[in-house]
């Protein structure tokens, strides 16, 4: 990216303490618009809030006409629900009080169809318990294990004999099959599609196995970012749901070409220090900015030459040995910065600061599901 590409330049900057978080909502709109032009049609997309956590930017995809959507904690389905969401799958094993955290949603929200996973006989015990205690059918969905092994039932028979028990229970409901596969991270678009053919195979059998016993299949949901343009060509009747692509980021930028997001957020920062000749410190530590993946956590858009050195909670020291004009930023100086992971790097962060396309920053969008706890 050209350090002279400034769609990210804040014109009142110096009005804003750092490190803070941006939001660009005309990238967020384009990037919506492209995840709809990808699927074919809004009714297949069911995106991860995951990522996003605001009900601001749900509210700009429920205007692109996405109804569905994908999370992971109580809290983010809590703001789905109040952001007006009527379709809800929780993609995470409910156990312990937040089985009472979900069945008193289920009750608040009642017009809200929450869909929590399963992959156990134990979990389905806990969840057809917890229903029945609170008087609810509950629709829930197989989380079938395609490659990531993290949850999920990796054996086809066992998913079956499974789907079989969720049909049979008088205070569960079938909702379908979901297999994420967030463990494919091939570059190459033409591969992706090679390694995601068996699991489109598979899912296709066992949906067609159930539904020849009369057990019905209502939805298969399927595909992450990297993925969910190849189901969308070669599964046209699974669900895809993508959740980075809404805000983008420099590992998907860098990893996968062929998607065509814009970078949507980015973290605003300052020159703190300069502990060298070629140094120099930043105020964004581990504390606003992902620490995960392994590796360079960023990178400057106003300074691309900069080299990351290291990085602790409140302070990122960088060397610029040339480049970016010769000159090393001194202490005042603003730096936006691209993550390399931009979900965990959301949730370090209370409110985001709105940029406009002109560069104006006339609003705070909350990050209301930061906290897992359900007010």
């Amino acid at each position: 990216m050209s350090d002279t590409d400034a769609w990210y330049t804040v014109a009142a900057a110096s009005s804003i303490a750092s490190p803070t978080l941006l939001f660009y909502p005309e990238r967020i709109r384009a990037n919506t618009a492209e995840a709809v032009r990808v699927a074919g049609t809004p009714e297949r997309l069911r995106p991860h809030v995951k990522t996003n956590k605001c009900p601001h930017v749900v509210s700009i995809m429920r205007d692109h006409g996405i109804s569905r959507f994908k999370c992971a904690t109580l809290a983010e389905a809590a703001m789905l629900a109040d952001s007006g969401a009527k379709d809800i799958l929780i993609a995470y094993p409910l156990v312990g009080p937040n089985l009472t955290i979900f069945t008193g949603l289920c009750r608040r929200y009642s017009g809200v169809s929450f869909k929590p996973t399963v992959d156990s006989v134990p979990t389905l015990e806990l969840l057809r318990t917890a229903a029945m205690e609170a008087g609810l059918v509950v629709e829930a969905v197989l989380d079938l294990d395609v490659g990531m092994h993290r949850t999920g039932v990796s054996s086809v028979e066992k998913a079956l004999e499974l789907y079989r028990r969720i049909a049979a229970d008088a205070n569960l409901r079938p909702g379908g099959i979901h297999a994420y596969d967030g463990h494919v991270h091939e570059r190459d678009l033409p591969r992706r599609r090679e390694i995601v053919a068996p699991t489109i195979r598979t899912v296709r059998a066992m949906a067609q196995a159930l539904r020849a016993d009369g057990i019905e299949v209502p939805r298969i949901i399927a595909g992450g970012t990297p993925t969910f343009p190849c189901y969308a060509d070669d599964a046209p009747e699974f669900e895809l749901s993508p959740g980075t692509c809404f805000l983008h980021d420099w590992g998907y930028l860098e990893g996968y070409p062929d998607l065509e997001f814009l970078p949507a957020a980015l973290i605003l920062g300052r020159v703190i220090g300069r502990p060298g000749e070629h140094l120099f410190t930043i105020d964004v530590g581990s504390k606003a900015i992902a620490a995960d993946p392994a590796g360079p956590r960023g990178t400057i858009l106003n300074l691309p030459h900069a080299e990351p050195l290291g990085q602790s909670e409140e302070h990122w020291v960088f060397r610029l040995d040339g480049g970016d004009g010769g000159r090393v930023p001194a202490p005042g100086d603003e730096v936006y910065v691209l993550p390399r992971h931009i979900c965990p790097s959301v949730a370090l962060h209370a409110q985001a600061v709105v940029v406009g396309a002109d560069g104006t920053t006339t609003e705070r969008w909350p990050i209301a599901a930061r906290d897992r706890a359900v007010t």
